[in-house]
């Protein structure tokens, strides 16, 4: 019985410590340094180049920018004929749509790793993860 009691001491140390711990990395994650950060990726197979812009004021993720440029400077999110493509095929999002959502969960989730993927642009989503990520590495 007091070996129990033992147990379920220990128990309650361990959970009250990890919450104690868990606490104070969320806080410190959210501070960043003010600033513009940036981060673009290498051409993938069809030649697009990823780019973000990420501006920190008070701390805090304030605006993003994300878009896909081809060799010839054309943004996927300005390039009616590729979003209306996509369309064509069914998709259920493209980049004109898409953009915006992944730039607005930033904002709101403050951390690239909880910004959740967009349908039908999964590849898109993965990159701006990324990214986002690389970019705030700067802000830390």
């Amino acid at each position: 019985m007091k070996s129990n009691k033992i147990l379920s001491l220990l128990a309650v140390a361990a959970l009250a410590t990890t919450v104690l711990v868990g606490c104070g990395s969320k806080d410190e994650a959210k501070a960043l340094k003010d600033g513009k950060y940036e981060a673009n990726s290498t051409a993938d197979e069809r030649g697009f180049v990823g780019q973000v812009n990420i501006e920190v004021k008070d701390g805090k993720i304030a605006t993003v920018k994300y878009d896909e440029i081809n060799a010839e400077g054309v943004a996927k999110s300005t390039d009616e004929a590729y979003n209306a493509k996509m369309k064509e095929f069914g998709s259920a999002s493209n980049p004109k749509e898409a953009f915006p959502k992944l730039e607005a969960a930033l904002i709101e989730k403050q951390d690239a790793t909880a910004v959740d993927a967009v349908t039908a642009v999964t590849t898109s989503s993965d990159s701006f993860k990324t990214l986002a990520a690389k970019a705030l590495e700067s802000a830390k």
